[in-house]
């Protein structure tokens, strides 16, 4: 009987030795997982808020290029505008020189660029009927011609008529021509007056 009792006390210490142990293991085991499972949720938080900072920082940039895009859209808008009314007031004023007393020497000035232009001794000149061209001009151009360039020019009135103000030189044979028409040498001062606009809205620094 005694000796059941020590083989049964025996077990039963045996028994809880092992469970104690396997108790021990699996706490052990836990803390383990516990401590892995804390650093693998730090470093997907640290990632999440890594992402949250990129999908932050992409945003304000997005918002940002908006912004300027706008802005310069409205600049744009704004030079458009200034470089209509700029060129209209340069325009009315060509106007006004040609109609006043200066009229048939710009004339004459137009005529010898035109002329010169062209590079030939001889050439063709029309003329608009609002603003006519006569033989004493063409004269006078020629005079100018030799004095100025040495250049002995010898031009005609050419029988076409022209819209716009201004004159056009055209070769004898009609092949070649150089066009002074008024919105011609506008055009011809378009970027001058961009460039004058844009630096009276947007000076350098």
């Amino acid at each position: 009987m005694d000796t059941d009792n020590k083989l049964l006390k025996g077990i039963n210490l045996d028994a809880k030795e092992k469970a104690e142990k396997i108790l021990a293991d699996s706490q052990k085991r836990i803390d383990e997982i516990i401590v892995q499972s804390k650093h693998k949720i730090e470093k997907e938080l640290v990632k999440e808020d890594k992402e949250f900072e990129n999908r932050v920082l992409i945003e304000n940039l997005k918002v940002k290029s908006a912004k300027k895009a706008a802005e310069r859209k409205v600049q744009l808008e704004l030079l458009e505008k200034q470089y209509n009314l700029l060129f209209s007031c340069v325009k009315e004023n060509v106007y006004k020189m040609l109609e006043g007393e200066s009229g048939s020497s710009l004339l004459e000035k137009w005529m010898l660029e035109a002329v010169l232009g062209l590079g030939l001794d001889e050439a063709k000149i029309s003329f608009s009927p609002s603003h006519p061209i006569s033989e004493e001009m063409l004269r006078n151009v020629e005079k100018k011609a030799k004095e100025e360039y040495n250049l002995a020019l010898k031009l005609q009135l050419d029988t076409r008529r022209l819209i716009v103000p201004g004159v056009v030189a055209t070769s004898l044979d009609g092949k070649v021509s150089f066009n002074n028409q008024v919105d011609v040498r506008m055009r011809r001062f378009d970027r001058d007056i961009k460039i004058a606009v844009q630096e009276g809205l947007c000076p350098q620094e």
